[in-house]
């Protein structure tokens, strides 16, 4: 029983750092991803000539978040995505895809 016990924490542990290797790529992908998303989406900005204040205005979010956001530092959430790119008249498609 002792050892059942013990093969079965030993398992969990295994499962966990796995998950965990898992979690990891998938953000790390995501953040790559939404890295060039923001860039394509930054540089529509500066072919419209509209400045940060002006996209603030639009989208309803702070001057300072667009900022944060054009850094692309962090994943931005779905909802920032689709509001500054409606402010550029663009449309976001956001697609699942099994990766290989």
């Amino acid at each position: 029983m002792e050892n059942t016990v013990e093969i079965y924490q030993e398992e969990k542990e295994l499962r966990g750092k796995r998950l965990a290797a898992y979690a990891e790529s998938i953000q790390e992908k995501v953040q790559k991803d939404s890295e060039q998303i923001i860039k394509i989406l930054v540089e529509e900005r500066y072919r419209q000539k509209k400045t940060q204040q002006e996209m603030a205005d639009i989208t309803g979010v702070r001057a300072s978040n667009i900022a944060r956001f054009e850094k692309a530092s962090r994943v931005p959430t779905l909802l920032m995505l689709e509001k500054y790119a409606n402010a550029l008249e663009k449309h976001i498609e956001i697609r699942i895809t099994e990766g290989k």
